[in-house]
């Protein structure tokens, strides 16, 4: 698999250079964004392919938020204009994606990727441009990128993997985990954390299996898992590899705990490509769909009257684009009083308190839930 730090050096310096040499007009060095009726926002997502539902759901998240904005007159006048660009969740399509919204779309700031290899490629070359960057990528390496303009709206898997980790070995009992996941800067980076979270539980990781996004044949993997008796199988990935996954461990005879880390596979799809086999998966979440609160009713309307599916990852892309859209209200188009203001936020969101660290991270506690009976049920409140 070609790395992303090598997609990276091949093709962001060439980006990151034709982009500077097109000069004042991307990095805005008047400071301001006063020109024309609209604010142009990019949107980094797979708009095709096996990761499309996650794209579509963060389409329709941040479509949803930029109605109601610009139903209620928009940013101090102007109407928010989304430009969506396929990324398919492949860090050379992201860089390509984002240096074509930035130098011929003229966007001033960018939600996404979904996928933890693509954003690492996009912001390296988003942050050059000076343009703001809320991504939903859960791998810690995008903590240490020194990109000031880079948010994440997810939580980071150092704030997951702790508290999945510790459920698992406290009230679950697990002291013996395989892990299985995919070969990605995801699931890489995720499995990393797990194992040194694991040393101060107690908690031993007694096989590793990786795969790679897209595969359909987990037999393999699954057939050296069972010889080796785990209490429970880590699975790192999205919705339709842990659904295959969960059918296949049940076909085989494989009857033990399965959890993940995050919540990357909240979504009815789960339930509906897995059905029985997901049954009890447990997951650590930032997000209840469930929950009684103003700020999940008011979206769960909004999503109804406009016909859109109540997703985990739409619900975190409206918080996305609630919040970029606040910080840009206040920053009134100043680039650097919207990059403060972004990152000195604080709103109440339908993920909770949205508030980022130095490194552009929220610290959330995430709740631990579960599959039970066809629902996503909380069975751990955040601490």
């Amino acid at each position: 698999m070609i790395s992303t730090k090598s997609i990276v050096k091949k093709m962001s310096l060439f980006m990151i250079l034709a982009i500077l040499l097109v000069g004042c007009s991307v990095n805005n060095t008047s400071g301001s964004s006063k020109t024309g009726d609209t604010i142009k926002v990019g949107l980094q997502a797979p708009m095709t392919g096996d990761n499309a539902q996650y794209g579509q759901d963060m389409k329709n998240g941040v479509e949803l938020a930029f109605k109601k904005i610009n139903s209620d007159g928009g940013i101090n006048g102007k109407k928010l204009e989304l430009i969506v660009g396929d990324d398919k969740a492949t860090p050379s399509e992201a860089v390509a994606v984002v240096n074509k919204m930035i130098m011929n779309d003229g966007v001033k700031a960018i939600i996404g990727g979904y996928n933890s290899s693509p954003t690492l490629a996009a912001q390296a070359v988003s942050g050059p441009a000076k343009v703001l960057h809320l991504n939903m990528g859960a791998s810690p390496e995008l903590s240490k990128q020194n990109n000031p303009y880079l948010f994440r709206v997810i939580l980071t898997g150092s704030v997951y993997v702790p508290a999945i980790m510790k459920y698992m070995s406290k009230e679950k009992g697990v002291k013996k985990i395989a892990a299985l996941f995919e070969n990605t800067d995801y699931g890489i980076t995720m499995y990393d954390a797990a194992k040194e979270s694991a040393k101060n539980l107690g908690v031993e990781f007694i096989d590793t299996e990786k795969y790679n996004p897209g595969d359909k044949n987990f037999s393999a993997q699954l057939s050296k898992i069972k010889t080796v008796n785990a209490d429970a199988v880590m699975v790192v990935g999205l919705y339709n590899e842990v659904a295959l996954i969960e059918q296949q461990a049940k076909q085989a005879g494989l009857n033990v705990q399965f959890f993940s880390p995050d919540d990357s596979m909240y979504s009815k799809q789960l339930i509906t490509l897995g059905g029985d086999a997901v049954e009890n998966h447990i997951f650590a979440s930032m997000i209840n769909l469930n929950a009684n609160t103003p700020q999940m009713n008011e979206f769960k309307k909004l999503a109804e009257k406009n016909n859109v599916p109540a997703q985990a990852n739409t619900a975190i892309a409206y918080d996305a684009a609630m919040a970029l859209a606040k910080a840009l209200q206040k920053g009134g188009g100043d680039l650097q009083k919207d990059r403060d203001a972004l990152a000195n936020i604080q709103l109440q969101g339908i993920t909770g308190p949205i508030k980022f660290d130095k490194n552009g991270d929220r610290s959330n506690t995430p709740m631990i839930m579960q599959v039970q009976k066809g629902d996503f049920v909380v069975i751990k409140e955040s601490e």
